[in-house]
């Protein structure tokens, strides 16, 4: 029951950090501060359970979320745009971490992971001849959920790298005062904490045609971006790796196409790959009377993250099934209680089928195979 518990809360983990970004997107940064410090405490349910050599570094990261927390409540509280922020708050928004994800948590991906693994070993090799130019900034694209933050912690797990996670809408907040700076203490970190790999996502929120109406806000973001990520281009000393990650590439101005030197398509998975996804999100469950393979083929255009979201309503709706009045259980309660399960069955994925609809269609998947003809990857 192990896997199921971890499982859980990881995907409350991944809820509430994307709740955060949302709000904090929308501008509502006071929210975004409560479910920052929800994911902190969910990083320390993780880490009491694992190992003490892997448990500290989780409850590293649990911090630096907590303090993320905190920083959103107190900047809220002062005058946005006209104050210079300190560097202690510049830095409490800068999440790093050692990812623990490996190439096999991932489900599929063949043709991506074997790209990337190319293009991320090369740059590191010191003895090869001046000829053979190694990639420094890679571009992934692709539907939403498709697995690019995850391939991106993979590939810096692979290298040992310290993972920086660049959050654009913190970059953009109007809470957050001179953007461009907070740009240049990211870059200035990554460079000081080699090897490290920085993780751009949300590309696309911030490197639009500059044809368009762009706020100055963003334009200068967008130009300070623009020269860090030239830079890591040609300075070939470096042990520093840049990844950006979009779901519209075709929304993005020329030049920052033109600055990743590397493009990778993450497409929706096969059928065989959704079998192989299924399987990794119901590792520990008992699903002796499903057909994996029969609900890998229910699943046309469903991407990683809408699989593991119906894995997890299917084993919620067991679990409640099991666990009546487990919403009232006190927190002494929760300490000694023993949690019931059954079989998974295909009640429990009719439900979820109910509750989780695909966020990509067949339109979409020919936007983005025209983009690749155009562009690579």
């Amino acid at each position: 029951m192990g896997d199921i518990r971890e499982g859980i809360i990881k995907y409350e983990l991944q809820r509430e950090l994307e709740k955060a970004r949302q709000l904090e997107r929308e501008g509502r940064i006071d929210q975004s501060g409560r479910h920052y410090m929800k994911a902190s405490a969910l990083y320390k349910r993780l880490a009491k359970d694992m190992p003490l050599h892997e448990s500290r570094e989780v409850f590293e990261t649990a911090a630096q979320y907590e303090a993320l927390a905190s920083t959103a409540q107190k900047v809220t509280k002062s005058k946005p745009d006209d104050e210079e922020m300190p560097s202690e708050v510049i830095d409490s928004l800068i999440i790093t971490q050692k990812p623990d994800t490996k190439w096999e948590d991932i489900g599929g991906l063949e043709e991506a992971k074997s790209a990337i693994k190319e293009a991320i070993i090369l740059p590191f090799i010191k003895h090869k001849p001046s000829f053979v130019k190694s990639p420094r900034t890679i571009l992934l694209y692709g539907p939403p959920g498709t697995g690019k933050t995850l391939l991106a912690k993979a590939s810096s797990h692979n290298l040992g790298a310290t993972f920086f996670e660049a959050r654009i809408s913190a970059l953009l907040s109007k809470y957050y005062g001179e953007s461009p700076k907070l740009v240049d203490a990211l870059f200035s970190k990554a460079r000081k904490m080699q090897p490290s790999l920085m993780f751009i996502d949300e590309l696309d929120s911030i490197a639009i045609s500059r044809d368009s109406d762009m706020h100055e806000t963003t334009r200068r973001v967008l130009s300070q971006l623009l020269t860090e990520i030239e830079g890591f281009n040609t300075k070939g000393a470096e042990r520093v790796l840049v990844m950006g990650a979009t779901n519209k590439p075709w929304d993005l101005d020329d030049a920052v196409v033109s600055r990743f030197q590397k493009k990778v398509y993450v497409p929706l998975p096969d059928e065989a790959s959704r079998k192989s996804i299924l399987k990794i999100h119901l590792k520990g469950a008992d699903t002796g009377g499903l057909d994996i393979g029969t609900l890998a083929g229910k699943t046309d255009c469903f991407s990683g993250r809408d699989l593991a979201a119906l894995c997890q309503e299917a084993i919620m709706h067991m679990v409640r099934e099991e666990n009546p009045g487990l919403e009232s259980l006190t927190s002494k309660d929760v300490e000694y209680y023993s949690l019931n399960y059954r079989p998974l069955g295909e009640k429990d994925f009719d439900f979820a089928f109910g509750k989780v609809k695909p966020v990509a269609g067949r339109r979409d998947i020919e936007k983005y195979e025209l983009w690749k003809k155009d562009f690579g990857g």
